[in-house]
């Protein structure tokens, strides 16, 4: 890959402020162009977690902090909150969701682009509308961001497990609204199937004709490469959003990790994710021991673009020796918030979150 320039900003470093580590980075732009982060702060191994968001304003063409990061969620006794994930929409509408302990889901919502939330609002009984095709019992919305449509509707990725080994078997899913998240309707789901693994922590964006691309972290021995679906296009009278079966893109390594899509002007789709194949873990998978993935798997933090809709992508621009969870945002430049870094040579352990400005004409 050519060597490019771009601008990172550091938005926490583990150890500070109390919180032993910062995981699970989302992002999204407001209707008034700031730049909306949400993240988890972690204790007592990542056992006790604070849920956070933070503002940044593009100033002279780079962001900068505005005002203090917000706790949105403490948690009470020995409850799990995860997965805070993002939706902008127009007229200043900002969707703050999270998850508690894998079994229920929260909503707090804005109307002045996140300067202030209403009270939360518990949403986990949609789950429901998912049983009668996959016996659910642990879930969680997929990290990062979810996405506002150009007619309007939200789009919220999830997965959702059958609980028998931790978090697997799973399948990936979404909730749908087309009434500004007043009520919502649940997709099909998608399963294992056409060498995918068991689909979970997922990235959707719009395609030019309005139906939805989406790429998931999945898990099977000897495949680490990135798996998509797209959905069908809206019949009439159709409420809610119907997923094809899944592929896998063999031009595109991954070592089981979140990565996200981005929509960009005209047909135009940004991905990133840690793009290597882990080869070393393929190898000794072969040769019968029970590895999910060596040490430094998360490597080369890629972006990637497409000219097409994501059906073909380019080489890419290494962000990133050492990577992790990362999430885009913006139309140009491409924002892309990361976990870097990695603490005592392990990859799944990062050191600290950055928010990197990547001008359109270095990807």
């Amino acid at each position: 890959m050519a060597e490019k320039t771009c601008v990172k900003v550091l938005v926490e470093e583990n150890g500070e402020h109390g919180f032993d580590s910062y995981r699970v980075p989302g992002i999204v732009t407001a209707s008034n162009g700031d730049l909306l982060l949400a993240y988890e702060g972690r204790e007592a191994g990542g056992n006790r977690r604070t849920l956070f968001f933070r503002r940044y304003q593009i100033k002279d063409g780079q962001p900068q902090p505005a005002g203090e990061r917000i706790t949105m969620v403490s948690p009470k006794g020995e409850e799990l909150l995860h997965n805070p994930l993002l939706i902008a929409a127009p007229e200043g509408r900002v969707y703050f969701f999270w998850c508690q302990d894998y079994q229920r889901l929260f909503l707090r919502e804005s109307r002045d682009n996140g300067e202030t939330f209403g009270e939360e609002r518990e949403l986990t009984s949609l789950i429901d509308g998912f049983r009668k095709e996959w016996p659910v019992t642990l879930w969680a919305i997929a990290p990062g961001h979810g996405i506002c449509k150009k007619d309007g509707t939200l789009i919220l990725p999830l997965w959702l497990s059958r609980g028998e080994n931790a978090h697997l078997p799973a399948c990936f899913a979404c909730l749908s609204s087309d009434d500004w998240g007043g009520t919502w309707h649940c997709s099909n789901t998608v399963p294992a199937e056409n060498g995918i693994g068991d689909p979970t922590e997922s990235s959707v964006a719009e395609r030019s004709d309005g139906t939805l691309l989406a790429t998931m972290r999945h898990e099977i021995p000897g495949v680490r490469r990135r798996a998509f679906c797209e959905s069908r296009k809206t019949e009439k009278g159709q409420d809610a959003v119907r997923w094809g079966a899944p592929w896998l893109n063999e031009k595109l390594p991954d070592p089981i990790c979140g990565g996200a899509l981005l929509a960009l002007p005209d047909g135009q789709m940004a991905f990133v994710n840690c793009a290597y194949g882990d080869e070393p873990a393929l190898e000794r998978q072969k040769n019968g021991e029970a590895v999910r993935w060596s040490l430094d798997a998360r490597q080369k933090l890629t972006i990637r673009i497409s000219a097409d809709d994501g059906k073909n992508w380019d080489d890419g621009f290494l962000l990133a020796e050492e990577g992790g969870a990362s999430d885009l945002a913006g139309t140009g430049p491409v924002y892309c918030f990361y976990e870097e870094g990695w603490q005592d040579g392990n990859c799944i352990f990062n050191r600290r979150l950055l928010l990197a400005s990547v001008p359109l004409e270095v990807l």
